[in-house]
């Protein structure tokens, strides 16, 4: 499906990407404020190449807003490794109460020792 779609969407946007790049291929003059100097390239250079920088420019954008939950995903990550750490510890220092009568698990329980604390909890 994701090559079908893939197939659909890029393939067309290349051929009129190409097509326009052909097309105009008439030089077109520009002057930039801050430099000094003519620059003349084709037009289709000028549009293809303000369209990639601000694709480039989007993408840092977007980029740099998610650095927040980025960060904040790292955080509770850490924080998940830690806690983990603390039960795995809480489990190993638990001694076993003796029960004179003897446990049957039923079918489909958890055995792990960390499931059985919290179900007997």
């Amino acid at each position: 499906m994701r090559q079908i779609l893939t197939f659909v969407i890029f393939v067309p946007m290349a051929v009129v990407i190409g097509i326009f790049a052909v097309e105009n291929h008439q030089p077109l003059a520009l002057e930039l404020w801050p430099l000094s100097g003519v620059y003349q390239i084709w037009a289709s250079v000028w549009v293809l190449g303000s369209l990639g920088a601000g694709i480039f420019l989007g993408l840092a954008i977007g980029w740099l807003g998610g650095t927040g939950w980025r960060d904040r995903a790292r955080r509770a990550e850490r924080q998940n490794r830690h806690l983990e750490a603390q039960i795995d510890e809480l489990d190993t220092a638990q001694v076993p109460a003796k029960d004179p009568s003897p446990t049957q698990s039923l079918p489909g329980t958890a055995t792990s020792p960390r499931r059985r604390a919290l179900i007997e909890d």
